[in-house]
């Protein structure tokens, strides 16, 4: 399809098409960044939920094994 009269009557400023395609790149990486940081601190708080558990249970069986070993004197 050929560019009307207009279109190519009209000057369009150097590097415009260059100036374009730097800014999307940026704007993608942007939204890069972003998207792994909220992904790092969903996984985050999803470990500040085990960790308490986690750590709760380790407590816990050190108790048990405790409790045998008195049991067995």
């Amino acid at each position: 399809m050929a560019k009307s009269k207009k279109a190519s009557a009209r000057v369009t400023a150097a590097k415009q098409s260059q100036a374009a395609t730097s800014a999307s790149a940026r704007n993608k990486a942007g939204l890069q960044a972003i998207a792994k940081a909220a992904g790092q601190q969903t996984a985050g708080q999803q470990f500040e939920k085990t960790r308490a558990r986690a750590i709760q249970s380790h407590i816990q069986a050190r108790g048990q094994r405790k409790q045998a070993k008195r049991d067995s004197r």
